[in-house]
């Protein structure tokens, strides 16, 4: 096997082990046809608005379309940098046994293969939905020349855009390993920059984000591969600046192989940071858990210490319980695009804070313990420790958050305060009691094995069945609050029945209250009998 091969045949093995885990992995096969089937229709309308931009193209002044075209280019490489630099950060840097492949290939041979795959990854997508949009709009442009102008400022688009991704997202993990300070704050800079991803999403603000990237790379060379798209067209290309895109990627390249070695070999061969972590004190040594520790008894305090312990450790073990979040993010755009808070705000916070309540440590009651499993099985009463700990850690941590919230957002809409002080009953009730309802389904539908919550790390998280049975539910006992304290329903009742709106809030929080000790209840005994069960099994 020549030098030169090497690459391609790391690339092969690397396309040939994704196909192989994607298969092997149900539900991602299932998410990627769902992209595919919901890509499909976004695809074909791509390639009918090129026809129709070409049509344009054709019949249009020439004097501004070349700087449409530019741009359009602009933002193309700067997103084909963008999602390649968070694929290779996230994906393609990661390969599996990484320390076995440089202990028979170099660096060089590693880093390049990594590269080629993303390359024919990216292609596939350009060489049938890319292609066919190219065709279309030559054909409605009128000038068959445009397909190899298109085509190669495509290729030219990748071969360019995917180094210098990978060459972002070395530099940012060679900074990682070698600074203390961005080692300890990476958890928190993945938060900060999902919420802001969600908060570009959400408040459609693109261009906002992408503008002023735009504006450093108008005046560089990555504007001239407009002008070699549009050289099938009459609408004033430059063919000199055409041609200095096709030079400008030869060096480019050429540039971007070096810095790739060199960045890869220092990552890779590095020896990165060691953080020295202070001893922790134990749990009784501290005020709060010292004074925890009086009121729970011991093995009650035990699980929930665990949990607490676990959940600062490894906090992407419990990133599924941010789905609510989500959610959520709507509405709270809206609070802020419109300077007003609107009265649904408080109900969707009700929602969001009881959901995450019960489900953050009670789902998966039995699963979540772990190689742990058999000893807590052979403690004295597993059953009342484990299902009662695993609710009151829940039920600590984010019911003042939730109350405190509902409370907040609810003085601060047009609600009386009567109304949000039901309001608040009901954020307390059901965000302690959701706990309790989320044991039983954990219990009934367990999870025992870990799966990847990210690219580097696995935990053991709540099944899908019981993930989707506890929203039912949750939502199905918290409808009565929130149509009673909704401004349309509830007023509508309260006109009805002739009441006052407090009348018609406090019944629906009574109604949701009493169904959540029920249910709970309910959930609770069946999962002591389960997990008994198992103890005695």
């Amino acid at each position: 096997m020549t030098r030169a091969n090497r690459p391609r045949l790391i690339a092969r093995a690397e396309l040939r082990r994704r196909w192989r885990t994607m298969k092997a992995n149900t539900t991602q096969l299932l998410a990627m046809a769902f992209v595919v089937v919901m890509l499909l229709p976004f695809s074909i309308g791509g390639v009918f608005g090129a026809y129709l931009a070409g049509g344009f193209v054709a019949g249009s002044e020439t004097e501004p379309l070349i700087e449409w075209v530019r741009m359009a280019f602009v933002y193309g490489w700067i997103f084909v940098v963008g999602f390649g630099g968070y694929r290779a950060y996230a994906v393609a840097l990661r390969p599996d046994n990484l320390d076995g492949l440089l202990t028979t290939v170099s660096h060089r041979a590693v880093i390049g293969g990594l590269v080629l795959t993303e390359l024919v990854l990216w292609s596939a997508f350009f060489l049938t939905v890319g292609s066919a949009a190219t065709v279309a709009f030559a054909v409605g442009a009128g000038s068959l020349l445009t397909i190899p102008a298109l085509l190669l400022t495509l290729f030219l688009l990748l071969v360019t855009g995917i180094p210098a991704g990978f060459i972002l997202a070395l530099g940012i993990r060679n900074a990682g390993v070698r600074s203390q300070l961005l080692s300890r704050l990476r958890a928190l800079f993945l938060i900060l920059l999902g919420i802001g991803y969600f908060a570009v999403i959400f408040t459609n603000a693109f261009a906002s984000v992408l503008e002023p990237i735009y504006r450093v790379l108008a005046p560089t060379p990555i504007d001239w591969f407009g002008d070699l798209a549009a050289m099938g067209l009459s609408i004033g290309a430059s063919p000199i600046r055409a041609i200095g895109a096709i030079l400008f990627t030869a060096v480019f390249v050429a540039t971007a192989v070096v810095s790739l070695f060199r960045l890869a070999e220092w990552l890779w061969y590095a020896d990165g940071v060691h953080i020295s972590h202070e001893v922790e004190r134990s749990a009784d040594s501290s005020a709060w858990f010292g004074g925890l520790s009086r009121v729970l008894s011991q093995p009650v305090f035990s699980v929930v210490a665990v949990d607490w312990k676990r959940a600062r450790r490894s906090p992407l073990s419990l990133s599924f319980a941010l789905y609510p979040l989500i959610v959520l993010a709507g509405p709270i755009v809206t609070a802020v695009q419109t300077g007003e808070i609107g009265t649904s705000l408080p109900l969707w916070v009700l929602l969001s804070g009881t959901w995450i309540a019960g489900s953050l440590f009670a789902l998966n009651v039995v699963g979540q313990e772990g190689a742990a499993l058999p000893i807590t099985l052979l403690s004295e009463s597993p059953e009342r420790s484990l299902v009662t700990g695993h609710v009151v850690s829940g039920a600590l941590l984010i019911a003042p958050v939730t109350l405190v919230a509902t409370v907040t957002t609810g003085l601060l809409s047009p609600h009386s305060v009567p109304v949000v002080a039901s309001l608040g009953v009901s954020a307390l009730v059901l965000s302690v009691v959701s706990g309790a309802i989320a044991t039983g389904i954990g219990v009934g539908f367990p999870r025992f094995e870990a799966v990847s919550v990210s690219r580097s790390s696995k935990a053991i998280v709540p099944s899908i069945f019981a993930f989707v049975i506890y929203s039912v539910v949750v939502l199905m006992i918290a409808l009565p609050a929130v149509i009673a304290h909704s401004s349309i329903a509830g007023h509508a009742i309260a006109s009805f029945v002739d009441v006052e709106r407090f009348v018609v809030g406090f019944s629906g929080t009574v109604a949701s209250a009493t169904l959540a000790c029920l249910a709970g209840a309910t959930s609770m005994y069946v999962a002591r009998d389960r997990v008994s069960k198992y103890h005695m099994n």
